[in-house]
Order: C-alpha cells, then sequence, then structure tokens
C-alpha cells in the first residue's frame, strides 16, 4: 500500500513539473496570438460594433503600439518589475477583451485595445524571455509553430461560432486569452537567469544586438508587406477565396519552416540566409499582378516561409549570445517594435508616394536587416562563448529569473 502510494505522489510531482514546464511557451503563443486571428478578429468586431472596415488599420495598430510600449517596460524595468504587474496587466487585458464588443465608438474601441496590447505584450515580453534562455532558437521555432497552429484552428472555428451565438459573444470568449496566459505565467517557474560572462566581454557582444537590431528591421519589412497584402490582391482583381486559400497555404509553409529551422546548429551561413529571405519578402510586390492567382498563392508562401525563417534564426542567435535574461526580453522586444513600426511605415510611405513607396520602404528595411547580420555574422568570431544546446524545457525550477 505504501508503494503504491509514493507511485502516485511520484506520478503527481512529476505531472506538476510537466505542468509548470510548459507555463512558459504556453503564455509565449498566447501573448502574441492576436496578430495571427487579427483579419477574423476585426471582421468579428466591425459586426458586433459600429467599427469601420476604413478603421481597422488604427485598431491594429493601436494594439500592436500598445504591445511594444509594455515589452519595452518589461525590459527596461527588467528586475524592477514583479511578477504580479504582468498579471494585472494581463487581467486588464482580458476585462478589456470582455468590454470590447460593447463599445460603440471608434474611440472606446482604441483605449480598450490599447489596454488589451498592453497585457499581452507585457505577458509575451516576460514569458518569451525565460522560454528563450534553455535553447533560443528552438524555443523561438516552438512558439511560432504553435501560434500557427492555434490561430489557423481559432480563424476556422470562431466565424461558425459567431453565426450561432452571435459575434460579440464569440469576441467575449477571446477574453479568456489574456486569463489563460496569465495563470500559464504563474504557473510556470522562472527561467532564464544570467549565464557567467567570460573575463574581458560584456554581457551581451555586439553581435547579439546587431542579430536584435536585424530581427526588427526584417519584421519590419514582413508587416509594411503583410498588412497591404489583401488590399494589393484585391485591386488585382483576386476573389476572397482565393486571398484566403493563399494565406492558409502560407501559414503552412510557414508552420513547416518552423520545424525545419528548430536546430540550434546552422547549417547555411546567416548572410546567405538573410538574402534569400529578403528577396521572399518582397515576392508580393512583385508577383501580385491581375490575373495571376498562382503567382500571388506563391508570394504568400514566400513570404511566410522567408519570414518564419529569419525571425525564429536572429531570435534564436541574439538571445543566445545574451548572458543577461534582460537582453533577451528586449529580443523578444523587438517582435512588438517591428509589428508596430512595419504597418505605419509602410502606409506612410504609400500614401506619399503611391507608385513605388511600399516597394522603396520595404527594400530599405530588407537592406538594414541584411546589412545587421552580416555585422552580426563578422562578430561572432570576437564572441568568448557560443551557447550549446540544452532541452528547451531543461531545469526551469532551479533557475533564478528577473526577479
Amino acid at each position: 500500500m505504501r508503494r503504491i502510494l509514493l507511485a502516485e505522489q511520484d506520478s503527481w510531482a512529476s505531472g506538476r513539473v510537466m505542468a509548470r514546464g510548459f507555463g512558459l511557451p504556453a503564455a509565449a503563443v498566447l501573448g502574441c496570438l492576436q496578430p495571427a486571428i487579427d483579419p477574423v478578429f476585426l471582421t468579428l468586431l466591425s459586426r458586433a460594433t459600429p467599427l469601420r472596415a476604413a478603421d481597422h488599420g488604427w485598431v491594429v495598430g493601436m494594439t500592436q503600439t500598445a504591445s511594444a510600449l509594455a515589452a519595452m517596460m518589461v525590459w527596461w524595468l527588467g528586475p524592477r518589475m514583479p511578477l504580479r504587474a504582468v498579471l494585472a496587466l494581463a487581467l486588464a487585458a482580458m476585462v478589456a477583451g470582455l468590454l470590447t464588443p460593447l463599445a460603440q465608438g471608434l474611440a472606446g474601441v482604441l483605449l480598450l485595445r490599447g489596454i488589451y496590447g498592453l497585457g499581452m505584450g507585457a505577458i509575451y515580453a516576460r514569458a518569451m524571455g525565460g522560454f528563450a534562455a534553455a535553447r533560443p532558437t528552438g524555443a523561438y521555432a516552438i512558439v511560432l509553430l504553435v501560434q500557427l497552429m492555434l490561430a489557423t484552428l481559432l480563424s476556422l472555428v470562431l466565424p461558425d461560432l459567431a453565426e450561432r451565438i452571435g459575434a460579440g459573444r464569440a469576441l467575449a470568449i477571446l477574453a479568456l486569452v489574456p486569463l489563460a496566459a496569465a495563470v500559464a505565467l504563474r504557473s510556470a517557474p522562472e527561467g532564464g537567469g544570467a549565464r557567467p560572462v567570460p573575463s574581458g566581454q560584456s554581457a551581451t557582444p555586439r553581435a547579439g544586438w546587431a542579430l536584435a537590431l536585424a530581427n526588427f528591421w526584417f519584421i519590419c519589412a514582413t508587416m509594411m508587406v503583410w498588412s497591404l497584402c489583401g488590399a494589393m490582391a484585391v485591386q488585382a482583381g483576386h476573389s476572397e477565396g482565393l486571398i484566403g486559400r493563399a494565406v492558409a497555404i502560407g501559414s503552412l509553409a510557414g508552420a513547416a519552416t518552423a520545424i525545419a529551422v528548430m536546430r540550434e546548429r546552422l547549417r547555411v551561413p546567416l548572410p546567405v540566409t538573410a538574402c534569400l529571405v529578403g528577396a521572399s519578402l518582397l515576392a508580393p510586390l512583385v508577383l501580385t499582378r491581375p490575373g495571376a492567382g498562382a503567382g500571388f498563392v506563391l508570394a504568400m508562401v514566400l513570404l511566410n516561409i522567408g519570414s518564419t525563417a529569419i525571425i525564429i534564426r536572429c531570435s534564436g542567435l541574439a538571445s543566445a549570445l545574451g548572458l543577461d535574461p534582460r537582453f533577451r526580453v528586449f529580443v523578444a522586444a523587438t517582435h512588438n517594435l517591428g509589428m508596430s513600426a512595419g504597418p505605419a511605415l509602410g502606409s506612410g510611405l504609400l500614401w506619399a508616394m503611391p507608385d513605388g513607396g511600399l516597394l522603396l520602404g520595404a527594400g530599405l528595411a530588407v537592406l538594414a536587416g541584411v546589412a545587421a547580420v552580416v555585422i552580426g555574422w563578422r562578430g561572432l568570431r570576437h564572441c568568448a562563448h557560443w551557447p550549446m544546446p540544452r532541452p528547451p524545457f531543461a531545469a526551469w525550477g532551479r533557475q533564478k529569473g528577473l526577479d
């Protein structure tokens, strides 16, 4: 009998460790889920409220800008920002999500989405900074892979659910996302303590900062193109069905890419990858033409493959080079910064130069990203350390985190 009780206790303890081990990745996935479901979310929001389709860009911009501000706050404050403050922001995001379907004016919607963005940006930066400590490239690959799968599932389920219970109630269910993220983060042990710094070297070498900057520019270029892909396809005369299929196929290609680049060790030099990715990010601007439906589908596939590969690689390498846990939070914050700056820059350039502004802006962002990758790649030879791969869920409970 005693053996049975001991076995049950061991099984219960193992289950608790497993649940705690998946807390950080679960919180990170939920923290970055919103951008992937924005097309469906905004469609339902316009059905539930008087929000006009022309104002969708303002809603996305407010959400992503608030997320970027929260992520930078988590990075800047570091240990001075306790976990309970992040959890409070997440609970405020849940309340804002519940109230969003009840908003009647654009100002109210923007205020609520700003509060929502603050909570999710703080959750993502905190969780991703800890999760990337053990195996950085694998951590980002896992998060992007699960995010794509979960977003695809929600994009298929939410419209049917809205038909049955109403768009407002379907949107209210999404308010559970911040609550689930807060519970996951609260249950996870703090990971990502600082590693020993070799003598004569700063906590984060220049190569790490260069790769983090490259990550920002590539995300910025991706969002410039991604935010206007639908409009370009409509102007080219492509149907909504074709656009939806192209986005779905592109998401599957991105998921396959996340699996392919999950390895910590590089098989292709990063500057070569950056150049190929740059061409793939600009593909929609070249291949989206009237009567060329196959070209648009190919462009979506190339865009998803390129953006997924470079985000995982740059984020993983930059996080691996940073010996300071705060720097890993900064790397995660570059995601929010790029997602907020990209659409704003793209729209501004398109307004100022309707004929070639978007191509010029995306091209310059790609060139800046490639240049930063080259600088970071050359700086790797001067790094006194090179992190060895470790299991992605290893021993978080024995590490000290930002607190």
